[in-house]
């Protein structure tokens, strides 16, 4: 909605524009000024917010936020623990993470559960059921969704091909 000053001048051109009157170039240049007085950018800040600097996750925060993400694949995780220990809001932090890393704190743990699971299912021989639970994950079910989305194919597939050999290739599909 616009201010009644700012309606009035827009109506006052538009006449002019219609009638092709001489007054097209005063009643512009009212709207430009008013426009320019009223609707002006922001003041430049100078404390890094337009920069991105005062989003991201300090170094210390960052390594803090994976050791404890990395500690709790087996539990329940929740990001407001996480962004508490590293002295932020949830919001804040979950944007912050995700500045850093370029994934969700969720989605970077995940990546982090699916990876252990392909490091015991290329090195073992127990069944996917318990390789998931050892990942903490649920049940099977989820487990392999979630391993098929990361990695591209099943859990027995990538197993399979990890004995002769060809993860590399299920990795880059």
């Amino acid at each position: 909605m616009l201010a009644p000053q700012t309606h009035r001048l827009v109506r006052q051109l538009m006449e002019e524009l219609e009638s092709q009157g001489d007054g097209l170039h005063q009643a512009s240049q009212r709207l430009c000024q008013h426009l320019l007085e009223h609707y002006r950018l922001p003041e430049p800040r100078n404390d890094g917010a337009d920069t991105g600097e005062r989003l991201a996750l300090a170094p210390w925060q960052e390594r803090k936020a994976k050791d404890i993400l990395a500690g709790s694949l087996l539990s329940r995780l929740y990001i407001a623990d996480v962004a508490e220990q590293c002295g932020l809001s949830r919001s804040h932090f979950s944007r912050a993470f995700k500045q850093a890393t370029g994934l969700a704190p969720r989605e970077w743990a995940l990546r982090l559960r699916i990876d252990r699971a392909r490091e015991l299912l290329a090195s073992g021989d127990a069944p996917i059921s318990q390789v998931g639970q050892e990942c903490g994950f649920a049940d099977q079910s989820h487990f392999c969704r979630s391993f098929r989305k990361l990695a591209g194919c099943t859990p027995n597939r990538w197993r399979q091909a990890s004995r002769v050999g060809g993860t590399q290739e299920l990795a880059s599909s």
